[in-house]
């Protein structure tokens, strides 16, 4: 029975997990020529183990030597437990040091602690082995694990061993594998008659013959042809199983070590996590702001910046300490798979030592820009690595953003489509809690400080607005939204949802509405219109001009000219009698007083049957043009209706 666990081996060179696995398994891990040749593990290997109840696992086998450390992150990031191998003969060595660090960083449960080539060891030999090892685990991630010698050549221990995997099994609970389904790619090869095949451990989720799946960072689409577990055939594949994927679709030249497998949508590739970084006590000197490191994450290993969040500029500069840690973000310098949840490791660029590691909390998170910024992420990253359940993971989401849309939140969420549904309901029934508010037909979530600064925004311009037409009553939500697009993710809002933002603003009379031209306007709270004698002459000259124009109607840009009147004033004279309905501007550019529609309503009445352009032209003694103009914009405001050439009065106005 398959049972979605992996184990993995540890430790140094030579000190014989490649033979350890072989003795548990059958199986010979070095299927490469270059590995049986010079008798060294090179690449990952992987071998199911039955155990005495009959579950099966999954052993990885990791390479020891220093110079393949990337592929025992690679390994190691997928485990569940592990076998820190030590030679009774040889003891603790760099690399048994160096990997132990790694599967702390990567948050590996549980394990044991192999002492191999007892059969070469005298007695004292391994009393102080045990010892020693006993002493190196204290305090990490295997503290407390059995440490057992065995013998592959006797045979001695291999019982004993499988016994405890299955003793950690029963006290480890199982994966959860909730979310959108992950595979970080360890392996790819091409099969005559079945095209592209990848393998890797299952990270989260679930997936099945026959499902649509995604090639990160390409983005190439696909489906799953076939499953396989350890050559066994399947028809899914869950979270912490090893899976071998056959691809349709999908070419294999374009497929290498650090892509993932994903559900179709559900992930993004990125170049900025938010996550939580702890430097090693061991690390030779702690991690600067914008240092240059090695990131490994997943099956992935490429060079990237490290971002310190919460430090003061003079901080940054000194960095985090080794055996210190908090808020990063990471910027790699090329877009690669991450998930929500996952551990990293990070090392020097150079030279090439381990120094740190963490959790990823935010796998697409928006760059910090500016000092409050800065805090503002360094406050979420903590409040997540504290409460990392779903919700909590989507008002996170909310929070870097500022303000996201349902859909925005789904595509960013690494969840199915129930899952999401069901964290979605909980946090808008906790809105509260995490500080957040709901509005629009899109279902927009706003955190209350980016609301709270869209308000101020619109006060601000709303405010500035009135300084400059103190006679008007208010701006529309059209021109108050274009300022406010700049506040941190206002940009995707949609015009209807926008009115809805405005409207809850008015509610909690951080601005006010008000009716202008059977259309809702916005005016500052404690604004209230004026106009002096000068402009109510100016506003006069205006509309008298406009009426001695009659049907050969005025543009507004000739009326600096006539009256001698900055342009800039003449505007806001105009501005200012449409809003009160006394002047439309047809096109954009004529003036259209109200007692001028009124009389051309009335001298359409008196044409009964015969309204057309060439009638209207003749009776008004004005261009084909204007005459047009002044019957098209009668139908936009359904006090004509056309039908063909002609058209019939409904209303008088």
């Amino acid at each position: 029975m398959e049972y979605p666990f992996i184990v993995g081996t540890a430790g140094h060179i030579d000190h014989g997990k490649t033979a350890l696995v072989r003795a548990l398994t059958g199986v010979d891990c070095d299927r490469l020529e270059e590995e049986k040749r010079r008798g060294i593990t090179i690449e990952l290997g992987f071998a199911p183990l039955s155990l005495p109840d009959g579950k099966v696992v999954s052993i990885v086998d990791v390479p020891g030597h220093e110079r393949f450390v990337r592929q025992m992150a690679a390994g190691a990031s997928g485990m569940d437990a592990a076998m820190l191998v030590i030679a009774a003969t040889e003891g603790v060595m760099p690399q048994t040091r160096e990997h132990l660090d790694i599967l702390n960083l990567l948050g590996v449960r549980s394990g044991l602690v192999a002492l191999t080539k007892k059969d070469l060891a005298d007695g004292e030999m391994l009393e102080l082995a045990i010892e020693e090892a006993a002493e190196l685990i204290r305090g990490t991630c295997l503290e407390g694990a059995a440490v057992i010698p065995v013998s592959t050549v006797s045979g001695e221990g291999i019982k004993e061993i499988a016994a405890e995997i299955a003793k950690i099994l029963d006290a480890v609970p199982p994966r959860k594998g909730t979310g959108a389904f992950f595979l970080p790619v360890d392996r790819v090869f091409s099969k005559k008659g079945f095209g592209s095949v990848v393998t890797g451990t299952a990270y989260q989720g679930t997936i099945s013959e026959g499902d649509e799946i995604e090639v990160l960072p390409s983005g190439e689409a696909g489906r799953v042809r076939s499953l396989q577990t350890h050559g066994t055939k399947v028809n899914s594949v869950q979270a912490g199983q090893r899976a071998a994927v056959n691809l349709s679709s999908v070419s294999a030249e374009g497929l290498e070590r650090g892509n993932a497998v994903c559900a179709k949508g559900a992930f993004i590739a990125t170049d900025c996590i938010s996550a939580h970084l702890e430097v090693l006590p061991s690390a030779p000197a702690g991690i600067r702001h914008w240092q240059r490191v090695r990131l490994h994450v997943g099956t992935a290993d490429v060079v990237a910046r490290i971002s310190l969040l919460k430090l003061t500029a003079e901080e940054r500069n000194k960095g985090y300490p080794p055996g210190t840690g908090g808020p990063v973000q990471i910027l790699p310098e090329e877009k690669i798979p991450a998930a929500a949840g996952q551990r990293f490791v990070v090392r020097l660029y150079s030279p090439l030592v381990t120094i740190g590691g963490g959790r990823i909390m935010l796998p697409n998170a928006s760059l910090a820009r500016g000092k409050a910024d800065r805090a503002s992420k360094a406050a979420l990253t903590g409040q997540l690595s504290a409460d990392f359940c779903p919700p909590a993971f989507l008002a996170a989401i909310v929070r870097d953003r500022g303000v996201i849309s349902a859909s925005g939140l789904a595509a960013l969420s690494q969840m199915d489509k129930s899952a999401f549904t069901e964290a979605l309901g909980i946090m808008s029934a906790e809105k509260e809690k995490y500080q957040l508010l709901e509005f629009g037909k899109a279902r927009n979530f706003i955190t209350d400080e980016t609301f709270n600064n869209m308000a101020r925004a619109a006060a601000r311009t709303l405010q500035k607005f009135h300084a400059q037409y103190p006679e008007l009553a208010g701006l529309d939500a059209e021109k108050l939204t274009s300022p406010l697009e700049s506040v941190n993710g206002a940009a995707g809002i949609n015009a209807g949802d926008f009115k809805d933002l405005l409207s809850m603003m008015a509610e909690r009379k951080l601005i006010s509405q008000i009716p202008v031209r059977e259309k809702i306007c916005y005016k500052a709270a404690d604004f209230r219109p004026s106009v002096d004698a000068k402009f109510t002459m100016l506003v006069e000259r205006v509309k008298n001009e406009a009426a001695a124009a009659g049907f050969n109607l005025i543009k507004l840009s000739e009326l600096d000219i006539r009256l001698g009147v900055p342009s800039s004033e003449i505007k806001r004279a105009a501005s200012y009698l449409r809003e009160q309905g006394e002047l439309w501007l047809i096109e954009g550019i004529f003036l259209f007083l109200r007692e001028t529609r009124d009389k051309l309503l009335t001298a359409l009445a008196c044409m009964e049957d015969d309204i057309t352009v060439a009638a209207l032209r003749d009776a008004a003694g004005i261009n084909r043009k204007l005459a047009l103009s002044m019957l098209d914009f009668l139908d936009s405001q359904g006090l004509t209706r056309r039908d063909g050439d002609k058209r019939t009065l409904v209303k008088s106005g």
